[in-house]
């Protein structure tokens, strides 16, 4: 099987291919045009191409890519451009740098890398849709749960089965929010909603209850820090 490896250092006019192209970002950052959508890019992130697929690139000092040419489509099935971003440990860049050192050597072993490379993509595009599913069961868990002060973010974060410092930071890259922000926002907004709903009917302490909060004074800074005024002032207008 014959695969076309190089590297890319300037501009990428609109074009297509007949096969997969997998484009590996080794250096600097710019955006991935196609005609479903524009997608930022940057040094240790990879994009999957799709057979036919009319793609350019646009960016602003050094920008430096490799990329990958050839038929995956036993390993790939995909519609649209698909971005993949590293692992902690590097293995994918690792793959990607070691695939270009040896493209010119013994073509057995050349394609090996090449493929255990589309498996490491593949696999972690499989892990970002089980993690996809799992952040969404925790959003709708603390969607549905945001009034009660006993919820404890930690322990939902465990029940998910992976460690919890990493799926708080997938759930940051998946939302763009901590879950801390996130259970805040819902609980701030739901305040505002029943201010604007109930004014004095009811009292903010008892506002601050129904939102998750039984410490007002922790409420009312939290209030303060996403509304940019106090509740009582928030309440006036």
């Amino acid at each position: 099987m014959k695969y076309l490896i190089g590297l890319i250092t300037d501009k990428s006019p609109r074009h297509k291919h007949n096969n997969y192209e997998i484009i590996i970002y080794t250096k600097g950052s710019g955006i991935f045009h196609s005609d479903d959508k524009d997608i930022p890019v940057s040094a240790g992130q990879f994009i999957i191409v799709p057979p036919e697929t009319v793609h350019s690139s646009t960016f602003e000092g050094e920008f430096h890519r490799l990329f990958i040419k050839g038929n995956f489509n036993q390993i790939f099935n995909l519609s649209v451009p698909t971005l993949v971003t590293d692992d902690a440990d590097g293995e994918g860049m690792q793959l990607a740098k070691m695939i270009y050192k040896n493209r010119y050597s013994n073509p057995e072993y050349s394609v090996a890398l090449i493929n255990a490379f589309a498996h490491f993509l593949l696999q972690s595009l499989k892990m970002d849709d089980e993690l996809s599913l799992v952040i969404e069961d925790i959003i709708d868990k603390i969607t549905n749960n945001f009034y009660d002060s006993n919820l404890k973010l930690s322990e939902l974060l465990n029940k998910s089965g992976y460690a919890e410092d990493y799926i708080r930071a997938r759930f940051k890259k998946i939302t763009g929010k901590t879950p801390v922000d996130f259970l805040t926002n819902i609980r701030i907004s739901h305040a505002c909603y029943l201010i604007d709903t109930y004014k004095a009917a009811l009292s903010l302490t008892e506002i601050a209850e129904k939102c998750g909060y039984t410490d007002y004074v922790y409420f009312s800074r939290r209030f303060k820090h996403i509304m940019g005024v106090s509740p009582r002032k928030y309440m006036s207008t």
